[in-house]
This record gives C-alpha cells, structure tokens and sequence, in this order.
C-alpha cells in the first residue's frame, strides 16, 4: 500500500492544502509549528498503529471537531481529509480483494487508485466517498472499506521525542511484537496449548487468593489465567542487545541506540507482514517522527542513508518528518515537502506547500542548515549521488582524465571498485565550510580534489572541517606557472602538441579582456583532453604524475574500510569501495 496524494481542508493549521507524495521515501521539514506533526496526524487518523495500541495504554486523540476545525475560518465548513491510495494486488492481496467485493466486478488490472474522501461536520458526524479506479462507489461500501482501512494495521508510526507507555506495569521497558507465517504459528499454536496446561497447574494458589478476594463482590467470578488471546499471532518481546558479550537490555543504552533499534523493528516488522505467504495481507507503511533524535551528525548522515536504501529496497512507504538535513531525499531532491506558514499582520497563519521544482530543489536543505539557496547549485550533482564512496572534483574534465586512465588498466592507475567520481562546479563551492561539512557526512567514504592553485585558499578551511591532506583531500597539478591543474600532469609531449596547433588560443591566454581569458583557458582544456583520450601509445610512465592521486584513493579505502580483493577477466585484483 502506498499514500500518493492527500488533500486536507479546514484541519489545524492545514487550512486548504494538497500534498504529493514521490517514491517510498518522503521527509517532511519545515520550522517549527510549520505543520509537520499535523499532517502526520491526518494520516494517522485513517491509517492506524493497531499494534501498538494493543500493547499501550495511551492511545490517539480522538478528533474533534471543535478543537481541530481551523480557528481562523468563519463559519462551520466540513473537515476534510481526501487520500489517494494505490493497492497492489501482489504486495495488497488482503485489501486488494476486500474492496473488489465492494466494487462487485473482476478488477483486471494489478492497481487500484482508491480515494477515499473523509469529511467530519461541526456535529462532529463522519461522512465517506470512496472512488475505485475513478469509479464512485456506494455509501455502505465507502463506510465498509473507511472501516477496513481503520481496523488494519496500516502504519507504524514512531515519534522519536516521545515516551512510549510501559507494557504491564513494567520498569519502562519498550516492547515489540514479531510477526510469523502460517506455519510458524501453527508450531507456535502447539506449543501454547502445552503452556496454557503448565499456567493452569502452576497458577492455582494465585487462582484461590484471587477469588477469595472476588468473593466479597455481590457478582460471583470465576477465575482463570490465560496467555491473553492473539498473543502467538504476534508475540511482544524486550530487546537486549550485545556489546563485548555482554547482554545489556536496551533499555539502558543511550537514547541515540535506542531510538534507531526501535525503528528498525517498526521497519522489520512491516517488512514481515510485506513478505507473508498470506493472502490477508497488507503491506504497511512506516511513520517516523524526527528519526534524527539523539543521534550525533555523523550518526545521523549513516542513519539517514539507511533509512533511504531500505524504503527504496524494499518498497515499503516510509514517511518521516524532520529538522535535519540528512534525513531529506538526497537521491531524489524534489521528493521532499518543505511546509511553511503563511503570515497576516504579524501572526501565523494557513500551512502552506513550498513549491520545488528542479531549480529550487534545495530549499529544505537552505532552510534546515541556514543557507542561501545559491550556495547549492554547485552540489546538485553530488547531493543526489546514492553511492557510499565518492571522489569529488572541480568539474567534469577532472572527471573524464580519471576514467579514462582506469579504462587504460595500468596495474598503479586503477580506481578502487564501486568509487563514484563526483564533480563540483569549482573550488569556489567549497567554501562553505557548513555545507562542506554536511557533503563530507553524507558519505561513508569521500576524497576531495581541487586545483593547486587553490591550495593558499582552501587548506585552511579543510582543516576546519578535520579533514588532512592526502588522507582526505589532495589539491593536483605542479607547481609550476600554467600547471597548477590537472593538466599539469598531463604528459607534455600532448601539452606540446595541443599548445603549437591552436597557437591563436594560447596568444589569447594574455588578453586583457577577462572573458577572453577564460574563453581560452576553458577552450585548450577541452582540446588537451581530446588529444590525451585519443592518445593510443601512451604509457604507465608518462602517468607517473597521477600516481599520487591514485594512490591516495587506495589508501583511503584501506583506511576507512575491509579491503575485498577481487579478480577481473584478467585476473587483476583491486580494490572494493
């Protein structure tokens, strides 16, 4: 099941609002009081956490219409909440058929787009219209299928700043439920019989003392004790978890470890009702309440990443709301919702929807980290990159000169397998050391490249940021006039070649006009690479100067991860990223 679009009217905050969700993965930002927890009460309200609420006391607010309706809007106009849904027919079976009943023909198709309009009137009466597939279905039938989508459990929700309830009186301990197959339940279900027989035997002197105690009411009780019904259908456990074979109840770990492993169960859990050889079932999606909670930076970026990859691998909906920029869709930028409040004399008013299209795809990620949006346009490339390890170069050029010298398979010129190289829009991009510093966490492993004569500017910022030089970054070219760039290392017979057949070019090197300059420069660039990538005869030696590149993209892999040696065709091994 998946949660494409949802329109909500006259709610809270969300005055008149329609908002599109993109892909599995949707992060939510915005400041605070934007709307975020709002809207994820509105799915909340439809697509329930019955899991939960089997095993905690405290459940959601019940909606009400005079508390909810927005305060500022006359008068006493429905609320609305209008979703749109797609049910698979692989993944949904249990939906898919429940709703073909109520449609009361075949549905060929693997679909189905259901909307499902939900209105609630100032005498607080519930009304329901459903489409299938575009086509208007009955009262009855909408109420039946409002009642199904209600009585299922849909999603699992998580709200990393808030205290869950204890689960029978316990010591705060956090539980969770496993789901199991047909034929796990079935070995279960055995063994509960055994085990009621065993509470039976041992529970008698309770049994007594207890209705002893009930014998002094008027209505007269019979006691028994019993595993509480349903219980092997899902069965609620406490984690512990191991650190240096020691067993220690998570509990008691940090807040960060116990954060994530929550939600890594909601996940797991959604993934083994996803994955049952049942035709009852109905893949959830999971809501996630700022997952970046208690997490350190770097903790969050590799906890982001993760959550990224799993939503995508496994195809379930994962909807989180967020303050930090590592937790936004980075490979897919225009899936994320940035939601803003509108402002009438100086008071807060209707949440509204930022509006991203591709040239303002970085909004959130200005707003979160305090920036302008110009500083962004440099990285547009390397944000959305969704590999771990990444090199980072000035710009294209850069990019073409290290591939086409890993095409050449020379044994000291390989680029270590699964390394992306990344370009930047020039060394002017890194200067902001805040941003920098995001780019640089976003990735397990990165190594950043910029020309020599950039060093004097930007040798101080890497440092800043705690990054050293040949480790983590590495400026290229020699120090020489004209050759403080990557084509300083280019063999000079081809410099030789270039530079005497567009001599009309190198004379415009020193023209006073500042656009025919770098006209030029950006010209004999272009011509040099040209010549080193059709160059057939040249040899490992005359590479001799990127050597040290090479080199230091090999070490970084070794420093940073398990080296896997692995063999081409030929039998040459290298590295794995």
């Amino acid at each position: 099941m998946k949660i494409d679009r949802i329109a909500v009217q006259n709610y809270r905050t969300l005055e008149n609002i329609d908002i599109e969700f993109k892909g599995y993965y949707t992060a939510i930002s915005g400041q605070n009081n934007a709307g975020k927890t709002t809207l994820i009460k509105v799915l909340r309200e439809t697509f329930k956490d019955n899991l939960k609420d089997r095993y905690y006391f405290i459940r959601d607010e019940e909606l009400s219409y005079q508390e909810d309706k927005t305060q500022w809007v006359s008068g006493t106009p429905d609320i609305i909440f209008d979703y749109l849904v797609t049910i698979e027919k692989d993944s949904d079976p249990g939906l898919f058929q429940f709703i073909e009943k109520f449609y009361e023909k075949p549905i060929p198709e693997s679909k189905i787009a259901l909307q499902i309009k939900v209105s609630r009137n100032a005498k607080d009466e519930v009304a329901c219209a459903c489409k299938v597939n575009g086509t208007d279905l009955s009262d009855f039938a909408s109420k039946e299928i409002l009642q199904k989508l209600k009585s299922s459990n849909l999603a699992f929700v998580h709200d990393s700043a808030a205290r869950d309830s204890a689960f029978f009186f316990g010591r705060g301990r956090f539980l969770h439920e496993l789901i199991f197959s047909p034929a796990e339940r079935k070995k279960l279900s055995d063994e509960q019989k055994r085990l009621q027989n065993k509470v039976k035997s041992i529970s008698r002197a309770h049994k007594t003392e207890l209705s002893e105690l009930l014998g002094h009411l008027e209505d007269k009780f019979e006691v028994e004790f019993t595993i509480p019904d349903g219980m092997f259908t899902g069965l609620p456990f406490s984690i512990n978890l191991k650190d240096k074979n020691v067993d220690v109840p998570l509990d008691d770990w940090g807040s960060g470890t116990k954060n994530r492993t929550h939600i890594m169960m909601s996940i797991l859990t959604a993934h083994r009702i996803q994955s049952k050889d049942d035709q009852s079932r109905i893949t959830p999606l999971v809501m996630i309440e700022e997952p970046e909670s208690f997490l350190h930076p770097s903790a969050q970026a590799e906890f982001g990443r993760v959550l990224r990859m799993l939503a995508n691998d496994l195809k379930i909906q994962t909807i989180v709301t967020t303050h930090s920029p590592y937790m936004l869709s980075q490979e897919n930028v225009t899936s994320n919702i940035l939601l803003v409040r509108d402002q009438q004399r100086g008071k807060l008013k209707a949440t509204k929807l930022a509006d991203l299209q591709e040239n303002t795809w970085m909004e959130p990620f200005s707003v979160i980290l305090g920036l302008n949006n110009s500083e962004f346009k440099a990285w547009r490339e390397v944000i959305g990159s969704d590999k771990n390890c990444v090199l980072l170069v000035e710009g294209e050029i850069d990019r073409q000169y290290l591939e086409h010298i890993h095409s050449l398979n020379l044994n000291s010129l390989q680029l270590p397998e699964g390394l992306e190289i990344v370009p930047y829009e020039g060394k002017d991009a890194l200067k902001n050391t805040i941003l920098l510093k995001f780019i640089v966490e976003k990735f397990k492993h990165v190594f950043i490249t910029f020309d020599l004569d950039a060093k004097p500017d930007l040798d101080k910022i890497m440092k800043q940021i705690g990054l050293k030089e040949g480790e983590d970054y590495l400026p290229i070219g020699i120090d020489k006039p004209g050759k403080q760039c990557i084509e300083g290392l280019v063999p000079e017979r081809i410099l030789s070649k270039v530079h005497s057949e567009n001599t009309d070019l190198v004379m415009q090197l020193g023209a006073q006009d500042p656009k025919q300059r770098k006209s030029a420069k950006n010209a004999l660039k272009r011509k040099i690479l040209s010549a080193f990538q059709v160059e057939k005869n040249i040899t490992e030696d005359e590479l001799k100067l990127f050597k040290n590149l090479f080199k230091s993209l090999s070490s970084l892999i070794t420093k940073n991860s398990k080296i896997i040696l692995t063999c081409n065709d030929s039998g040459r091994k290298g590295l794995v990223c």
